[in-house]
């Protein structure tokens, strides 16, 4: 820096022309900050460094990768990461060396302590080191290439059994579907995003999620809104980043930085129903349910304000959506025989549940509580000092 002088007005110039003449920190993801967190709860596990440590990495890599706030800005306009749940100082820490450096510390140090095998292993987070050097001893492989072709070979299933090869296989490949249970605080998250930042007036979950399929590849949502494609260009910044994949005048489709889809279809007050119909029953659904009404795209010309009003119009029950599966719960709902479904209000305890002492993500006390506000229990007035 060239200071002419002692004039601090020169000083403050000179400053700024340093400043500027330093190219910004490329801007990261969530799910690339996760990532690194992940590689670093590879590498402390095989270590066999704490496992409360491990465990609070792994949660929170998890849980970043749900997050719509985007941690990059939060951690550039300095906010406090510690008000989300499972991030502590430590991590926030972390994570706000993996934004301002692009690295983490003590990934790069671990990954310089261990051989280039184990190395090459964290550049898949969902592997873990431990599991899978045990493969690589045991079959003399020392590559992910090798790994694969062991794989597809089917030697690693023959020595190791069906458990290690499907780890494996799905730790390799990019990740295109996820569990229902992991997908509910997804789909919550992306809800509050919609009706918070996105500002549509109303967006309900449709699709496979609405159904309870057990895997879930792509999140739809119907969505009211007076500017669509607002709506479009702000779910973009959805964690970061969220690329658009394909997008039309009245329906969108985005990469999720979690690996799986999400869809938004534009509705209006009096179509509702219809595209709720449309885009929550299975493909067998929609064609037996056309077979007893009239074709989709007549069906859509149609105010239909609710689902409800769609089936009465044609002499049918109202099909839950865990029903409509294209069995035969078009045929039941027209002779009026639908089942009753079992819902939670029907269930009076649990048979079994994971506390973070092993490989849940709550403690005894907020399970506890959970299952006093579920009327599971009624506990005694001093159930917290027991």
């Amino acid at each position: 820096m060239v200071v002419s002088g002692d004039n601090p007005i020169n000083i403050r110039m000179s400053m700024r022309d340093d400043q500027d003449s330093v190219a910004p920190s490329p801007v990261l993801s969530n799910a690339e900050i996760a990532d690194r967190l992940a590689s670093l709860v590879q590498l402390l596990s095989s270590k066999k460094e704490n496992p409360y440590k491990v465990k609070a990495y792994q949660r929170a890599a998890a849980r970043i990768r749900n997050l719509s706030e985007s941690l990059d800005e939060m951690v550039r306009d300095q906010e406090d990461l510690t008000r989300f749940a499972g991030i502590g100082e430590a991590i926030a820490s972390a994570i706000r060396e993996i934004v301002t450096t692009g690295t983490l510390g003590e990934l790069e140090k671990l990954r310089a302590q261990v051989t280039p095998a184990v190395a090459s292993i964290t550049s898949h987070p969902r592997l873990d080191p431990k599991r899978v050097m045990r493969v690589y001893k045991k079959l003399g492989i020392s590559s992910l290439d090798e790994l694969r072709q062991r794989l597809e070979n089917g030697e690693i299933e023959k020595l190791f059994g069906a458990r290690m090869a499907q780890h494996i296989r799905q730790g390799l490949i990019d990740v295109h579907a996820m569990l229902l249970y992991n997908a509910d605080d997804l789909n919550a998250a992306i809800e509050a995003f919609l009706l918070g930042p996105c500002a549509v007036k109303r967006a309900e979950a449709a699709g496979d999620y609405r159904r309870r399929v057990d895997v879930i590849e792509e999140l739809v949502f119907v969505i009211e809104t007076d500017d669509f494609p607002a709506v479009v260009a702000r779910m973009q910044r959805y964690g970061g980043s969220t690329p658009v994949v394909e997008s039309e005048k009245d329906r969108a489709l985005f990469s999720l930085s979690s690996g799986i889809l999400l869809r938004l279809q534009l509705a209006g007050k009096e179509d509702w129903g219809f595209h709720m119909v449309a885009c929550t029953g299975s493909n067998a659904h929609l064609k037996k349910l056309a077979a007893a009404t009239a074709p989709l795209r007549e069906l859509k010309s149609g105010a239909f304000k609710s689902e409800a009003a769609l089936y009465r119009k044609y002499g049918l029950r109202y099909i839950e959506p865990e029903l409509r599966e294209g069995h035969v719960e078009v045929e039941r709902a027209k002779a009026g025989t639908l089942p009753v479904l079992v819902t939670s209000k029907y269930i009076r305890g649990d048979l079994h549940a994971h506390s973070m002492s092993s490989d849940g993500v709550d403690s005894i006390e907020d399970m506890a509580e959970a299952a006093r506000d579920r009327g599971y229990v009624t506990p005694p007035t001093n159930w917290a000092m027991m």
